[in-house]
């Protein structure tokens, strides 16, 4: 039995062409295309010349302190720590500069937010024809195109590459948003400054959270300090209270201040 494009609903392997047509030339292309990804936030870091040979990581803790200005900016279309990704349909290198907006992911939470956005939201469908499979005829399934990776490493910084360099996560094909605290979290990136962001804390995040308090005194906004304080449970919070007492003897020089 021979092969054909829905004998799985796998990845298209590499090396898949389609056929398309541009709708206002005419011209018949025929290329590999695949999906590339953007969350957001993650540009103006990356373009900033000082990012330029830092650690994936490091750039990580760095745009994950202000990951929640989704839900801060529109608290009722964004939960905490969700980011919008954007996405382009693109032929990979040596294509011929295919770079079109992903059709299906208007993002409605998104989009009436941005100024000066394009209502009409022009993507690949809007200059080219539905692509085909260039042996079968069978019309592309996007979910089942490639997801590029993207790198921040020696000689390979791209845009936005410190996300999956650090963390492992790259998205589902045309998923909207990146639930930040969910991929922390299981990649082991999760820290204090998630807490805001995230529900109940686990054991372990109790604990880091009870320690990074205890080194904060003093140099923490209050309000912010009593917010990430109220997510510790009354064994952890005695912890934090134990720091403040050995913060306040050292300070006075004698413990006798209790009373």
């Amino acid at each position: 039995m021979g092969e054909t494009t829905t004998a799985s609903v796998q990845p298209y392997p590499a090396g898949t062409m389609w056929t398309f047509r541009s709708r206002e030339s005419g011209y018949v292309n025929t290329e590999e295309l695949a999906l590339s990804w953007l969350v957001g936030g993650t540009a103006p870091i990356c373009e900033d010349p000082s990012a330029e040979g830092k650690p994936a990581a490091d750039l990580w803790h760095y745009w994950a302190r202000d990951a929640n200005r989704y839900h801060e900016r529109w608290p009722d279309a964004f939960r905490p720590g969700e980011v919008h990704i954007s996405w382009k349909v693109v032929a990979p290198p040596p294509g011929d500069g295919v770079f079109e907006g992903a059709p299906y992911t208007r993002d409605e939470r998104h989009l009436p937010r941005q100024s000066q956005v394009d209502e009409s939201q022009h993507d690949f469908l809007t200059w080219y024809t539905y692509p085909e499979h260039a042996e079968t005829g069978e019309r592309v399934n996007w979910l089942r195109l490639p997801v590029l990776d993207r790198a921040w490493r020696d000689g390979t910084e791209d845009l936005g590459g410190f996300i999956q360099e650090a963390s492992g996560w790259k998205p589902s094909p045309l998923q909207l948003a990146m639930d930040v605290v969910q991929v922390a979290r299981g990649c082991g990136l999760w820290t204090p400054e998630l807490a805001l962001m995230s529900g109940d804390l686990d054991d372990g995040e109790q604990y880091q959270l009870a320690g990074w308090l205890g080194e904060q005194l003093g140099a923490m906004d209050s309000d912010v300090f009593d917010a990430l304080y109220a997510k510790l449970d009354k064994h952890h919070q005695s912890d934090v209270n134990d720091s403040i007492n050995d913060f306040a003897d050292n300070a006075v020089g004698d413990p006798s201040w209790r009373g």
